[in-house]
């Protein structure tokens, strides 16, 4: 008797977290440090899961929505990041995508909604204050800004591509 599970017929859960690279014409990007998480990985870009059945470009928008009161519209994806399952925690992937905002735009942090503060930083900055593979990821999606080519990353970490290497 076969005891290989059906995936198709019985999919185990999964999580998508959509990420903004949030910048402003003066090329500042939106960084926010987590109140629920450590000194480590503190600093990363903004965003939050996607409901269920929730497109990751509209999760975006309604997490930037609900969290910093700003209005975006997702972009380009610049990179997606692939975590598997472990003990306590779901697969998941988190989806990265650019929006532009217009001049003159101010975000307000939403009580209760995860974030102790939000800087708009240049990208050095950016990386200065995310370490692991929350610096990675900012580090990857400047690269995918720069040369146009999308990244894939495992758990933060870049996953070779011919384009690359």
């Amino acid at each position: 008797m076969d005891t290989t599970p059906d995936y198709f017929r019985n999919p185990p859960p999964r999580r998508i977290g959509a990420l903004g690279w949030l910048e402003r014409p003066d090329g500042r990007l939106a960084v926010i440090r987590r109140a629920y998480w450590g000194a480590i990985s503190q600093w990363g870009l903004p965003g939050g899961s996607a409901p269920p059945n929730t497109h990751p470009r509209s999760a975006l928008t309604l997490v930037v929505a609900a969290k910093l009161g700003l209005r975006v519209t997702a972009g380009r994806k610049l990179a997606s990041d692939y975590a598997p399952a472990k003990p306590g925690q779901y697969e998941g992937a988190n989806e990265t995508y650019h929006a532009l905002l217009p001049a003159g735009v101010e975000a307000q942090i939403a009580a209760d909604c995860g974030y102790a503060e939000l800087r708009w930083v240049s990208v050095e900055q950016a990386l200065e204050l995310a370490v692991d593979h929350e610096r990675t990821r900012i580090e990857q999606c400047a690269h995918a800004l720069a040369d146009g080519f999308y990244r894939e990353l495992y758990l933060g970490l870049p996953f070779p591509h011919p384009t690359t290497s």
